[in-house]
């Protein structure tokens, strides 16, 4: 079940993206945050301490996966949720083994981007 409010970050380095997933999940009733690499991502993270993020595999200066890994590795944020958003089927595998906790595949679509996001939020953070 959905907490009313939970706080959500979308990091990605496309603005549109940013804007687009940001209205699919505000309009879900969550609050947004976004970040448009992986080092502000990160920095965010351990600020705010979101219920969940969702991360672009390709981000920036640190990429999806080592932002979930770092995240996972940290005592203080491995209870994050994270998503990983990839464009080829391949990086599953990858994101899975970083500890990610769910998975999207590009293109992202708002019934998608939000049964994923829930699910894993329902679901509750990748033990080990």
């Amino acid at each position: 079940m959905k907490e009313s409010g939970q706080l959500i970050m979308i990091a990605d380095q496309d603005p549109y993206v940013r804007d687009m997933v940001s209205r699919f999940i505000s309009d879900a009733g969550y609050r947004v945050t976004v970040a448009a690499q992986g080092y502000e991502a990160l920095d965010d993270a351990r600020k705010l301490l979101p219920a969940a993020i969702m991360a672009d595999i390709m981000l920036p200066k640190l990429d999806g996966l080592t932002l979930c890994r770092l995240l996972k590795s940290d005592p203080a944020t491995e209870r994050i949720i994270t998503v990983i958003v990839f464009s080829v089927l391949s990086a599953e595998e990858r994101a899975r083994k970083a500890g990610a906790d769910g998975f999207i595949l590009k293109p992202l679509e708002k019934s998608r981007v939000l049964n994923v996001l829930e699910q894993a939020i329902v679901k509750g953070p990748q033990n080990g």
